[in-house]
């Protein structure tokens, strides 16, 4: 499994898959200059001990080789310096292309597939998944490698210095690492798991508690939303303990092994060497120093072979999510081209269904002419912001087609799009007006707030005018400046249609109102559609589409569709809307 999922992991994130070569050259040099600076160690208490004058060969004496020794431990050091340097600046690149990768899908995959994943699910996958992956998966590979080699280098020093000793050890070594792998492997598989559907829960509360603050707050709910995010985050945090506790045992498990390793040897070379007193004590010297540095050295193999089992779950549930939504098929994000029209645009028999055989439009036919202003009216579930993405481009029919100027649309239209909530971003007016657009024009930015009755407003109020920002903790606009806001952000791109979804369901009567007088100055001027609960907000449109279970059943001006149906009848007595009210 380990090996599937390294393989598939730099098999999908190529970017990066060629500094682990660098990584696994620096690993080995550290541990060859490990296993010299232990090696050295022989000679150089042999020289001390010995009574025999080297005075002719400098390159032997115990200065030198001592300072050989200094000089191998700190140029061994010196490029672990530099190995943790490369280690983390690959290990930030990674998961840097991994989040990429991931929010580009977001943002440029086709909205009908994204719209089927959760803010929870996509902040588990961005704030859980892909970090565990890269500091429990990644990272702990690297750092396995290279104690790997120093481990290796070392043990075959022994073996081939002391075969006899290294053998009846390194026999407990492969019984010790056994019965640790199976003790902590399932259970860190276990846990990791627990932890993963753990954060997922922790993500949905944390925005169950928090998107709807207000609603919380008035509905005096707010014991329930903490309870349920406090017992998300305790277990969540229950888990993670015993994942760390598990991680730090090893090394006390490690640590008798290790004394078991220096007895057997040391008792070995004595036996081997009792008449040699002076070899005897470079050889002690010698081991101490080999078991000195294979005892870290074992219990990080350890540690970092628990932390790979630990994330190991995690990784292969990136993995298959990677390949369920075709991550390395999302073509680049690039500026789109537009389809203009010059008379009509017409849905032909369009019928949509997000899952097989449940239709939600069901044969909609209707012509909207450049300019003209149409409602969409219905109860809840009828379709009718189905329809409006579909015009919008952010869905395609399962059947049936949509034309402009008669002819069948190849590219989106020019959109503007004002939702019932929309983003505000901290920045200044203008920002929040542009909204990431490539063009960035004053011209333009104060124009669309013209047209939204909003530049005198803040001319008056702000002294920096439209590079102000006032949205600091969301504060400084009222609710119907926002939604002007709102309006002004979509008017920026010149857009040919304008589509309200549910845009002043929220406001008072009197913001609204206000609302209403902006679409009516652009009456005319451009296309527009908008979804509406509230029928006062499409009182003046020029026709009314009524929709009743995933079909337009009529269409017409209001007063007409008032009079000749009894389902729109119902809707305007139900929204407690007299007629007269609702002439233009």
């Amino acid at each position: 499994m380990l090996l599937n999922c390294y393989k598939k992991f730099f098999t999908y994130f190529q970017q990066n898959k060629k500094s682990l070569k660098i990584y696994t050259f620096l690993s080995f040099v550290v541990g060859t200059l490990e296993l010299f600076g232990i090696a050295l160690t022989y000679p150089f208490v042999l020289k001390l001990l010995s009574n025999e004058n080297d005075s002719g060969n400098t390159l032997t004496s115990p200065i030198v080789i001592g300072l050989g020794i200094i000089m191998l431990f700190i140029a061994k050091n010196l490029v672990m310096i530099f190995y943790t340097y490369l280690q983390a600046k690959f290990t930030k690149a990674v998961e840097a292309e991994v989040n990429l990768s991931f929010i580009k899908y977001f943002l440029a995959a086709p909205y009908q597939e994204t719209m089927k994943i959760s803010l929870a699910e996509k902040s588990n996958i961005l704030g859980c998944l892909i970090p565990n992956t890269i500091n429990n998966f990644v990272l702990r590979l690297l750092n396995l490698s290279v104690n790997f080699f120093i481990f290796v280098l070392i043990f075959l020093f022994l073996v081939i210095k002391f075969p006899a000793a290294t053998a009846i050890t390194i026999i407990f070594a492969i019984l010790l690492l056994y019965l640790q792998n199976a003790y902590f492997k399932p259970r860190m598989n276990k846990n990791s798991k627990r932890i993963a559907d753990a954060s997922l829960i922790y993500n949905q509360r944390t925005n169950e508690a928090l998107l709807d603050i207000k609603g919380v707050k008035i509905s005096n709910n707010e014991n329930f939303f903490f309870d349920n995010y406090k017992s998300a985050i305790l277990d969540f945090y229950k888990t993670a303990t015993e994942t760390l506790f598990l991680n730090t045992i090893p090394p006390y498990i490690t640590e008798p092994f290790i004394i078991i390793l220096l007895f057997v040897l040391l008792t070995v070379i004595t036996w081997q060497n009792y008449s040699e007193p002076d070899k005897l004590i470079a050889l002690f010297a010698m081991i101490v120093s080999a078991i000195f540095r294979l005892a870290p050295t074992i219990s990080r193999i350890q540690v970092n072979f628990n932390g790979i089992n630990s994330a190991l779950p995690m990784t292969e549930e990136l993995l298959k999510i990677y390949e369920k939504l075709g991550i390395d098929k999302v073509k680049d994000i690039t500026h789109k081209e537009f389809a203009r029209f010059n008379s009509e645009i017409e849905l032909k028999n369009v019928s949509f269904a997000y899952e097989p055989k449940k239709l939600i439009l069901k044969n909609i036919n209707i012509k909207i002419k450049k300019g003209e202003f149409i409602g969409i009216a219905g109860l809840s579930g009828t379709g009718k912001t189905t329809l409006a993405d579909i015009i919008a481009g952010l869905l395609s029919p399962t059947s049936g087609k949509m034309l402009l100027d008669n002819i069948p649309i190849s590219l989106p239209l020019k959109i503007g799009y004002i939702p019932q909530v929309f983003n505000i971003i901290n920045a200044s007016i203008k920002k929040n007006v542009i909204f990431g657009s490539a063009v960035e024009s004053d011209e333009l930015t104060i124009d669309a707030l013209k047209k939204a009755k909003l530049y005198e407003f803040i001319i008056e109020n702000y002294p920096a005018g439209i590079e102000a920002n006032p949205f600091i903790d969301s504060t400084g606009f009222s609710q119907g400046q926002k939604q002007r806001l709102a309006i002004a952000r979509a008017l920026y791109s010149e857009p040919d249609v304008l589509i309200l979804d549910e845009a002043t369901s929220s406001l008072d009567l009197k913001t609204e109102e206000e609302i209403c007088n902006v679409l009516k100055s652009l009456k005319g001027k451009m296309t527009i559609i908008a979804i509406a609960h509230r029928l006062s907000t499409i009182k003046f449109a020029d026709r009314i589409a009524f929709m009743k279970d995933g079909e337009i059943v009529d269409i017409a001006p209001f007063d007409e569709l008032y009079a000749k149906n009894n389902d729109f009848r119902e809707l305007v007595r139900i929204a407690s809307i007299k007629p007269s009210e609702l002439s233009p």
